[in-house]
């Protein structure tokens, strides 16, 4: 499949069709700010520098769900044998609608399970920024709760450091789930100050305050992640991983079975709804 190289003076960025992912992003120097895909080798959108999560993040316990006491199985996913895995989206082949030398949009119908959506991304690169914006409009009869996420994989060394504020998490549980709700941080899992990401890591944040920083003192370089989104995914499977993903999302990891289901959207028809992320870089102080 086709990948798209866009640029500007600041930034360099490759995008596919496949998944809407990028598959890198560069600083005027060459260095990778995301994780770099290898497209010389068989890839896959989880192996990827970004992908949008679609019609939802993360994972629903049972892989169902209940709304007006109908029950609603989600579908089969292709990359994981007990869940929806972050929808459908990432997976599946986009059309591109609009290009330039900096920008480009993307566009997807699906219909899979409860969802029906017409789905729109476009990303484009100001000055040193990334912006990225995803639209979902429901195309079904019946109403259905919706959600959407970025999935960045964020390069990191031995110093990487980041920072955060949010009002609490839920830590990650058994089968990949969320536990209860706390607002009383672990040190380990406290970004409130300048902290390297230790060991693994899949935990969800809400009360997110819409920006995180990454710090990486070898480059005297600073990334800016910032987004409307109320809830953030911090993922790291090690140290040794070579990168750290911060996944500003529209709802909580498992708000299908959460009361008054946190970040989702019902929507009717025709209803829309939308999320962005921009990751601006910058000099270290």
């Amino acid at each position: 499949m086709t990948v798209y190289t866009l640029g500007n003076p600041h930034l360099r960025m490759r995008v596919s069709a496949l998944g809407a992912c990028l598959l890198g992003l560069e600083d005027d120097q060459g260095r990778p700010l995301l994780r770099d895909t290898d497209t010389a080798q068989p890839w896959h959108p989880g192996q990827s520098a970004l992908f949008p999560m679609l019609p939802l993040a993360n994972r629903v316990a049972g892989n169902r769900f209940e709304l007006w006491g109908e029950d609603y199985s989600l579908p089969e996913s292709e990359r994981d044998p007990d869940f929806f895995l972050h929808g459908d989206g990432w997976l599946q082949p986009w059309q591109p609608v609009a290009l330039t030398d900096s920008s480009m949009t993307l566009q997807l119908t699906s219909q899979n399970g409860p969802f029906h959506y017409l789905a729109e991304i476009d990303y484009r690169l100001q000055g040193s920024s990334l912006v990225a914006r995803l639209g979902l409009t429901h195309l079904g009869e019946v109403p259905c709760l919706y959600g959407a996420g970025f999935h960045p994989f964020f390069w990191r060394d031995e110093q990487t450091r980041i920072r955060f504020m949010a009002s609490g998490v839920w830590q990650e549980g058994p089968d990949h789930l969320p536990t209860d709700w706390a607002s009383r941080l672990a040190p380990y899992l406290d970004f409130r100050q300048w902290q390297r990401p230790q060991g693994w890591l899949n935990h969800c944040y809400g009360g997110w305050r819409g920006q995180a920083e990454i710090d990486q003192p070898a480059r005297q370089q600073r990334l800016l992640v910032s987004s409307e989104c109320a809830f953030l995914m911090l993922y790291q499977p090690d140290e040794g991983s070579g990168f750290v993903c911060l996944e500003p999302q529209s709802h909580a990891a498992n708000a299908h079975h959460l009361a008054g289901h946190p970040g989702l959207r019902l929507l009717d028809r025709g209803d829309r709804m939308s999320l962005g992320m921009t990751l601006s870089l910058r000099p270290a102080p």
